[in-house]
């Protein structure tokens, strides 16, 4: 690889993203895929907190496990979809800061099975995880909202995320979770899915969800299976910045789950490939979502003008009455006025990677090739 594609990968004991899997996924994980010793301070910790959650992890499901199972999800969740590093955070930030919505937070995405019953986790996350997103510098808390993907990690294992933990199983992990070609998965998927769901739903009284996961771009079939009435908003951004940040996201957050090491050009190129299938994906399926529930926002210009992009989006998709909660927008967008973004480096690598393989997207997204 060229000079932009150096591996900053430098913590290899960070457990952040999976210290609250369920024993047996992690079982799961350690006897089906290799592990490398240089990661054995990691799966060790990992493993001791495994243990020490078991009776939290009990006490919960005998707690509220009824009350759960009984919960019942608003019928049109928001789902917010597009490619990772394409603004959906941004967008779920944002949204989150209206109180009509509920959502997967944090230290649900940590500990999906040992977070309501008790205070202990949340001691634990404040002391383990970062201030800051390490792929955007972004303030998180443990109440920050988050992508539903990271908590399927430990909760069922069935998850997308599951190529992060076993790099080298990228292809066969995305053809299960992403395009669900096999439809026994395809069933424990929605079956962790609607259980976190309902659990997220639970947390938050009831409230409509406001959802996060870029791996939906290709699952909205399975969505609509579930929520006819749901609700999509899908933002893309020019492929020059999403690989180049996409790679900053590789560099920086894969240690946080991985067991072994892979090839790095592999890596890259099944990215590479994921990025084509999803948006290839997205283009086929859309349009079985009913019309008035999708909208589509190009990054830049929601970023130029944030609170129009705002109004057009409760517009369309019905959300309520913008004005009402436009002085909460206001207040947030204020507090982050001084965040700078990650300067993201289009050199000659990044410009040969997305012509050679996304040539598709400039035509489709009305984005300026470059030579």
């Amino acid at each position: 690889m060229g000079k932009g594609f150096e591996h900053k990968n430098k913590n290899k004991t960070g457990v952040v993203s999976i210290i609250g899997v369920r024993c047996g996924v992690w079982w799961q994980y350690l006897r089906n895929n290799k592990w490398e010793w240089k990661y054995f301070s990691k799966i060790l910790l990992v493993s001791l907190i495994v243990l020490v959650g078991i009776p939290f992890r009990f006490w919960e499901r005998l707690k509220l496990g009824k009350k759960i199972k009984e919960t019942k999800i608003h019928d049109s969740p928001v789902f917010i979809l597009g490619h990772w590093r394409g603004g959906t955070t941004l967008l779920h930030n944002l949204l989150s800061m209206d109180k009509q919505f509920g959502y997967v937070t944090y230290l649900q995405g940590l500990f999906p099975h040992a977070f309501l019953a008790s205070n202990f986790f949340r001691f634990v996350a404040n002391n383990l995880m970062p201030s800051k997103r390490p792929m955007d510098n972004m303030d998180i808390t443990t109440e920050s909202p988050q992508e539903e993907e990271l908590a399927l990690i430990s909760q069922s294992g069935h998850s997308v995320y599951n190529m992060w933990v076993a790099p080298d199983t990228h292809a066969e992990v995305w053809k299960n979770y992403g395009k669900f070609e096999n439809e026994e998965l395809k069933r424990k998927w929605s079956e962790g899915y609607l259980q976190l769901l309902k659990t997220a739903t639970f947390n938050f009284d009831g409230k409509r969800l406001l959802l996060k996961n870029p791996p939906n771009t290709a699952r909205i079939p399975y969505l609509l299976e579930q929520f006819p009435n749901a609700k999509f908003i899908y933002i893309y951004r020019n492929p020059y910045k999403v690989f180049a940040s996409t790679y900053k996201l590789y560099q920086d957050v894969i240690n946080f789950f991985q067991i072994h090491d892979e090839d790095e050009e592999n890596v890259v190129n099944n990215f590479l490939h994921i990025y084509k299938d999803m948006h290839e994906v997205y283009q086929r399926d859309k349009n079985l979502i009913p019309k008035g529930n999708l909208l589509e926002v190009k990054f830049e210009d929601f970023v130029n003008n944030k609170m129009d992009g705002l109004a057009d989006i409760y517009s369309t998709l019905g959300l309520g009455d913008f004005n009402a909660v436009r002085p909460t927008y206001d207040s947030y967008l204020s507090s982050i006025k001084d965040y700078k973004k990650n300067k993201l480096r289009t050199d000659r690598d990044v410009l040969e990677k997305v012509n050679e393989h996304w040539d598709f997207a400039f035509e489709a997204y009305g984005y300026e090739r470059e030579a």
